[in-house]
């Protein structure tokens, strides 16, 4: 489920249509929906984004703790805050192993974005400006080495940390690491340990 309307969170939070509506509209806790034509030709219908639901979820948690507006406020802005540096891109040409890593990552709290190929991985680059890639070697395109070399050529992208991986035995870890990689996995890869080196990443990238 990638949406969710009203309906569909007041069946999971206990809460009143009057709450949901200050949540959004006074104390800007999520967006205001996107209004479309009802399926069925009856009325319009308001659509959030999923995560909207687990947004409500936890502010009805933390007012049931005690917690006032304004420390709610703080406690999801200080979240934002640190998401915006756990901002992942997954680049591979296998979009099921892309979905997978996805929605592992996802889970654990990582702004995700995927690309399929070399051009593609440039562009989500620039828009989305990852703080670590995932980042396949056998690309249509453009190939991972190249892309790795095009990432530190640049200013603004030289920083964003990459972890590369490769079931072709073409590539070597030492080519990779030598065309700007800081950390290789040959595939197939354990899940286990990507997530545990991309949050080592994030606690202390300088240490890499």
């Amino acid at each position: 489920m990638t949406r969710v309307t009203a309906a569909d969170i007041l069946k999971v939070v206990p809460i009143t249509r009057k709450t949901l509506w200050l949540w959004q509209k006074k104390y800007c806790f999520f967006p205001n929906p996107v209004k479309e034509g009802h399926p069925g030709g009856k009325g319009i219908v308001g659509y959030y984004p999923a995560w909207v639901e687990e947004r409500c979820k936890k502010v009805y948690a933390l007012q049931k703790k005690g917690y006032t507006i304004l420390m709610i406020k703080e406690i999801l802005e200080k979240e934002e805050q640190e998401k915006s540096t756990r901002k992942i891109l997954i680049v591979d040409k296998e979009r099921k192993f892309c979905d997978l890593l996805k929605k592992i990552f996802q889970k654990n709290d990582f702004l995700v974005e995927t690309a399929y190929d070399g051009w593609e991985a440039g562009k989500k680059v620039v828009q989305f400006k990852p703080t670590i890639i995932i980042l396949d070697m056998t690309l249509p395109g453009l190939n991972g080495l190249d892309v790795c070399k095009d990432i530190r050529y640049h200013e603004f992208t030289k920083n964003i940390l990459i972890i590369a991986i490769s079931g072709d035995l073409r590539y070597t870890e030492t080519e990779v690491l030598k065309s700007g990689a800081n950390a290789f996995f040959s595939k197939p890869v354990n899940f286990e340990n990507l997530l545990l080196l991309s949050r080592e990443f994030l606690e202390d990238p300088k240490s890499i």
